[in-house]
């Protein structure tokens, strides 16, 4: 798995600000996605579902995941509630979150 070169991170704000690098903190990454439990977080727009499924299986061929576990959002327009996170963490090592439309 290729590591992410944070110096070509480029981070953009839509109000127009800069953001501040120094205050940039990303998770660790894991070294390897085989065996993981990959989270899947569907916002609710349409065909998300659909996307983020095709994906899974596509990834599960190459890693070979030890779950997939799959959650949906309230309102694409929101963010997730508290307990849709909890779920991820508690059931997830890596979470790849999906926009349908």
């Amino acid at each position: 798995m290729a590591r992410l070169d944070l110096s070509e991170v480029l981070l953009v704000d839509p109000t127009g600000e800069a953001p501040d690098s120094q205050s940039l903190n990303l998770a660790p990454r894991p070294t390897d996605l085989r065996g993981k439990r990959l989270g899947l977080l569907d916002n609710s727009k349409a065909n998300s579902d659909v996307i983020l499924r095709a994906i899974a299986d596509i990834l599960n061929e190459q890693y070979e995941f030890s779950e997939i576990f799959y959650t949906q959002k309230h309102s694409a327009s929101l963010p997730p509630k508290p307990e849709i996170l909890a779920d991820l963490h508690r059931n997830a090592d890596i979470v790849i979150a999906g926009v349908g439309d």
